[in-house]
């Protein structure tokens, strides 16, 4: 009996150091106790079962059973999105939820042999750091990142002096979004990380810290540091580089959106092991060093920088792949020795004001994926030997000065993906000519992959091509403003995407019906056609779709009632110029995301309904033309931002009532050619917003037009 109470005596006492199943009892407890206080709705902590915690998925265990490796990362942190349709996009079979949710168990740093921590992209609900991660004397490599964690960062690591791979980020930069959660009123809890070789500090908010002229010797500090990313700090002033010149096994330095004001120290030499440097995004003048081991470069949104091109290109560059310097100020050509540095494979340079051709030196360039040449002055052709580029995925020159034909040599690039050759104003690119049969046809050019297609110009022409509509990866079909002719296939299907998926045809030749089946699309402008028949009571029905612009063709029958019935978001519905009538369908009161409503030029009768009064949000409501014949609609009175108002041209009688003066958004208000028998209302001369007020009758002011204000 006595030995028997000395037994349980020594089993409670050793009972955390007690080996069951390969796996230490009380480290089995403690990863328990975690698990407990999460959310899994993925169920990626379901082999957490049994005595052998040593097996469950995250967890690695030494020889001696001891826990050294918690890698609880979300495994698609990347891949799991929210589309416009808030619909969940995936690159994976299973397109749920992966974070874990909830509060971090204190007993999880009770695991003291821990060496690798990874708690990345999950969403612990704005806990603060935990102070008991300090007890994790030997971790090596510990990841916080993106995790919804709050707090200032004071000391919470610095006893962690083993640690060579730190990264407390919070910055989802696949969202775009940078968050600020974190912050730190100073960098002295780095001096006891000697041992650090990643630091990760992105989106952490360093504003106080920035404050004191030697912020940054605490980085330093650290003895052998490889890769240093502390972008989107919130720190403003100098380039600090002389902290940072003994860091001479410094590999890359992220130091984007800074907002550093100071001209570029020819210092940056002197590191002589950096392959990549982002100083984008900031207020930087001068010129970029020679660093001929550097990979990737970027330095766009430097407004103030002047890079010379055939300076920088007279030297070799054999180790450069990525060059971005958008939006800095390059002036002169493209100059052909570009074409040098053939490793070179994304190349973007926007708003730069590059004049001159492009020199066809540049298709040389065998390893280029990804060319942006926006939004400059360049003139010319394209080279006809585009073909040479054979690893091209990526060709966006819109805004340019273009002219010419496009090359059918474009056809036999195999791996183009994306291209956009449009301009937006009439003095940018004039590329003209039938599209290159051999440029659309499946058969010389794979467009399965392509997601993106802009073609907007004023001179393409030829046949629709029916299979464009159906391409399995096409989110965006961009062609308006050309002479395209024939008939659209009645399923026009788009892939959901992150961005909205669009179809635009507006403005070309095209005749035949509306298509009666629309899916995954949230944008169609057929407008300015020559398209015939009735509105296909399908359309109606489409719960994603966000603007529906069918003006300016031949379209007549009543608006299907089907609009809105259901579930939608529909916010601009524009069937202007066409030959509608009956009546405005009651449906449409349900559309309560509506901003912009155009009926004009039709033959709709009736009256306006008292359903519509349901939609808040309207801005623009545009009836002119049609043969409406009662008072003065109501319903307006509702429509508190309504900032365009248009009802000319019918036969609306009465008076014109006082709360129009309550519009206190209205710009445009058009009342003429109607039956109304009283003036306008003195509260609407007195609308601070209105630009143009056109009246009906005698008893109206001369036209007034207000001059406009923004």
């Amino acid at each position: 009996m006595w030995l028997k109470k000395v037994f349980c005596i020594f089993a409670t006492l050793f009972y955390p150091f007690s080996l069951v199943g390969g796996c230490y009892e009380g480290e089995r407890v403690a990863l328990m106790s975690f698990k407990s206080l999460l959310t899994d709705p993925s169920n990626r902590l379901a082999s957490w079962k049994g005595e052998n915690c040593c097996s469950w998925k995250g967890i690695e265990c030494s020889s001696s059973g001891r826990v050294v490796v918690v890698n609880l990362r979300n495994p698609h942190p990347d891949e799991v999105m929210i589309s416009i349709n808030n619909q969940v996009i995936s690159n994976s079979n299973n397109a749920s939820d992966f974070a874990l949710k909830g509060a971090i168990s204190p007993l999880l740093f009770s695991l003291d042999h821990i060496q690798h921590l990874d708690l990345s992209f999950n969403n612990y609900v704005f806990s603060k750091l935990p102070v008991e991660i300090s007890n994790l004397t030997k971790l090596t490599y510990l990841n916080l990142s993106n995790a919804m964690f709050q707090d200032s960062i004071d000391m919470q690591f610095s006893n962690l002096t083993s640690l060579r791979f730190l990264d407390l980020s919070c910055a989802n930069l696949m969202l775009a979004h940078f968050y600020l959660f974190l912050s730190s009123p100073n960098l002295r809890w780095l001096e006891g990380l000697r041992n650090l070789r990643y630091l990760v500090i992105t989106g952490v908010d360093l504003s106080k810290a920035s404050e004191s002229f030697h912020w940054a010797e605490p980085v330093s500090s650290l003895s052998n540091p490889i890769l240093l990313r502390l972008s989107n700090c919130n720190i403003s002033g100098r380039i600090l580089i002389g902290q940072l010149l003994n860091l001479t096994s410094l590999s890359v330095l992220d130091m984007r959106s800074y907002i550093l004001t100071a001209t570029i120290p020819d210092m940056f030499s002197n590191l002589t092991a950096l392959s990549v440097l982002d100083i984008s995004g900031n207020d930087l003048d001068g010129h970029i060093p020679y660093l001929p081991q550097l990979e990737q470069l970027y330095v766009s949104n430097n407004p103030a920088m002047t890079i010379d091109l055939v300076s920088m290109f007279s030297a070799s560059w054999s180790m450069l792949k990525f060059l971005d310097k958008s939006f800095t100020h390059v002036g002169g050509t493209l100059p052909p020795s570009l074409s040098n540095s053939t490793s070179v494979t994304f190349f973007q340079a926007d708003g730069c004001s590059i004049q001159g051709s492009i020199p066809s030196s540049v298709t040389k360039l065998k390893k280029l994926r990804t060319l942006t040449l926006n939004d400059n002055n360049i003139t010319g052709q394209l080279p006809v030997s585009m073909s040479s580029l054979i690893s091209l995925r990526y060709l966006s020159l819109i805004q340019n000065g273009l002219r010419g034909y496009i090359p059918t040599s474009i056809c036999q690039i195999l791996s183009l993906e994306y291209l956009n050759l449009s301009y937006l104003s009439a003095n940018k690119n004039n590329l003209n000519g039938n599209v290159p049969l051999s440029l659309l046809q499946k058969s010389r050019l794979d467009l399965t992959s392509v997601v993106i297609l802009i073609l907007v110009n004023k001179s393409l022409s030829g046949a629709i091509l029916y299979w464009l509509f159906n391409l399995p990866d096409l989110s965006v079909l961009d062609l308006p403003m050309n002479n395209f002719e024939g008939v659209i296939p009645p399923t026009i299907q788009m892939k959901s995407s992150l961005f909205p998926s669009i179809v635009n045809l507006c403005r070309n030749k095209l005749q035949g019906h509306i298509p009666t089946q629309l899916e995954n699309v949230n944008v169609i402008d057929l407008s300015l056609n020559n398209f015939v028949g009735s509105i296909p009571a399908q359309m109606g029905e489409i719960p994603a779709i966000r603007s529906i612009a069918l003006s300016g063709n031949k379209i007549h029958g009543p608006i299907p009632e089907s609009f809105c019935q259901s579930i939608n978001v529909l916010q601009v519905l524009d069937l202007s110029n066409n030959r509608f009538s009956g009546i405005i369908p009651r449906s449409l009161g349900s559309c309560k995301s509506l901003i912009y409503l155009s009926l004009g030029q039709n033959k709709l009768t009736g009256s306006v309904p008292e359903e519509l009064e349901r939609v808040t949000s309207l801005r623009c409501l545009d009836l002119n033309g049609n043969e409406f014949e009662c008072s003065f609609p109501t319903v307006i009175e509702k429509f508190q931002e309504l900032e365009i108002l248009n009802l000319a041209g019918n036969r609306f009688k009465g008076r014109i009532p006082k709360f129009i003066g309550d519009l206190n958004h209205l710009r445009i208000l058009v009342l003429a050619s109607n039956s109304f028998n009283e003036s306008i209302p003195e509260g609407v001369m007195k609308l601070e917003n209105l630009q143009l007020l056109v009246c009906p009758g005698t008893n109206c002011p001369v036209r007034f037009l207000r001059s406009m204000k923004d």
